[in-house]
């Protein structure tokens, strides 16, 4: 082929090349925006990025068991992505919850361990 032949994107390929350049722009702002509601909820700086440290993990071990099970990244497989990582984050909400009612309503600590109460 010739030098002088040039390949391009044209039309709607070039259009979703376009909007992928943004993507890393949007999910900062969705993760700053998320870590910015749960600091207004919980009223402190800590609690949002140990709810949020959670997400990596959920995402790394979706895209490594789909390697490993030689599956795609399809649509659908992207959707239960997404699914799964909103399930980890609101685990990680409830975790934060159960904690701070601990915390308040009995008095624990942090570094008091939950046993079962005697019957």
């Amino acid at each position: 082929m010739p030098r002088s032949v040039e390949a391009s994107f044209q039309g709607t390929a070039e259009a979703f090349r376009a909007s992928l350049s943004n993507e890393p722009l949007l999910i900062l702002a969705a993760l700053v925006t998320v870590y910015i509601v749960l600091g207004v909820l919980y009223e402190s700086y800590i609690h949002p990025i140990t709810i949020l440290s959670t997400l990596p993990s959920a995402g790394v071990g979706a895209l490594l068991s789909m390697l490993i099970c030689h599956e795609e990244l399809s649509v659908i497989a992207l959707i239960g992505i997404i699914l799964l990582i909103g399930i980890v984050k609101k685990n990680g909400i409830m975790m934060i919850d159960f904690a701070l009612e601990a915390e308040r309503k009995e008095g624990r600590s942090p570094t008091t361990r939950f046993t079962k109460p005697a019957c």
